[in-house]
């Protein structure tokens, strides 16, 4: 079926999706509005419900543009890596940021194209940058590298569901850190 009338601007839709991923970040899934969004992409909430009917709709985009564009290409030395990668996982999911975690799993559990979104411009393209700087370390064929790839950010999320005191981040990340450090010495040579 044809659109009817003027075409739509590929700048704006450019400018709503990058806000929508900014804001996103900023203040998780159930602060997320539409309303802030336009705002913060400076344009009309008309101009953005032509694009996107829902949030989760607008989300998913943004979602999907991310593992389009997704720059997680960091390199250097790979305990740096893997230190700057932790430490934002704690960041965000273990710090005041974390507070929205509890609602994005809700609606991802309500919503299959989210989860999927979420999945592909988020999830694994961390794991791929992960599991890299850990084979890098400990060899691609460690027994355990996969239950590696997973075992920070799923402390961080399972203690960011807790309810309470969610802990330390940077103790989280140190002792991964030193976890790692202590089979990269053991690792035959």
């Amino acid at each position: 079926m044809a659109r009817r009338g003027r075409p739509l601007a590929t700048d704006r839709t450019d400018a709503i999706l990058a806000a929508t991923g900014e804001l996103f970040e900023e203040v998780g899934f159930d602060q997320l509005t539409v309303q802030d969004i336009a705002q913060r992409a400076g344009v009309g909430l008309a101009t953005l419900y032509r694009r996107w009917p829902t949030k989760h709709a607008l989300l998913i985009d943004a979602l999907r543009r991310r593992q389009e564009e997704n720059t997680l290409e960091l390199h250097g030395d790979p305990r740096q890596v893997l230190r700057t990668l932790f430490d934002a996982v704690a960041d965000s999911t273990m710090g005041e940021q974390g507070e929205f975690l509890p609602g994005l799993v809700s609606a991802i559990r309500a919503d299959d194209e989210l989860a999927e979104a979420l999945r592909g411009g988020i999830i694994d393209p961390l794991r791929v940058v992960i599991r890299r700087n850990l084979e890098a370390l400990l060899g691609p064929n460690h027994p355990q590298i996969d239950l590696l790839v997973d075992l920070v950010p799923g402390v961080c999320v399972f203690r960011a569901l807790s309810p309470g005191d969610t802990g330390d981040a940077e103790h989280v990340v140190g002792s991964m850190m030193a976890l790692i450090e202590t089979l990269a010495a053991d690792r035959p040579r």
